[in-house]
């Protein structure tokens, strides 16, 4: 009888990820998830949709839908800070319907290099658009299911 031989598998060590910094929280993405950080600006309004979907607003020419993932997986809709910023976060689906969607932020995203030693499951209920619950070096953080919330925005986007 034979041994079979394993085939090395290429595990990165290190993922650069950013930390995002939300209403109440932080989310954490990878680094090429995140296609631009840019200025708050009023989106255009958008009729008959989820308090979470904020409205519309133009990036590079394409219509994106603006969302709160905190009124998403249930906070109240909070003001904007002074600092709060707009993702623009790629779906993870480049052909699809949606491949960016807008998000808005409470500040800066901060850059962080994940490594399995510093990165712990939280156990906790999942909201919608949530995917997990971590702890980075301590700092809780919430992951999030881009394509779930792909799918929420197109479920409301009215056609370009």
């Amino acid at each position: 009888m034979s041994e079979v031989e394993a085939l090395p598998l290429d595990v990165p060590q290190e993922v650069s990820s950013l930390l995002l910094p939300l209403q109440q929280g932080q989310m954490l993405v990878p680094v090429e998830s995140l296609s631009e950080v840019i200025a708050m600006q009023v989106p255009m309004a958008v009729y008959d949709v989820p308090e979470w979907y904020l409205g519309d607003l133009v990036w590079r020419e394409q219509r994106l839908p603006l969302l709160s993932f905190d009124v998403m997986r249930g906070e109240a809709l909070g003001g904007a800070s002074e600092s709060a910023r707009i993702a623009v976060l790629s779906s993870g689906n480049p052909d699809g319907d949606l491949p960016y969607f807008a998000l808005v932020l409470q500040g800066t995203p901060r850059l962080v290099r994940v490594t399995p030693d510093e990165l712990a499951l939280r156990e906790q209920t999942l909201n919608p658009g949530e995917l997990m619950h971590v702890a980075l070096s301590g700092e809780e953080a919430v992951i999030p299911d881009l394509q779930g919330m792909e799918r929420a925005c197109i479920r409301y986007r009215e056609p370009d």
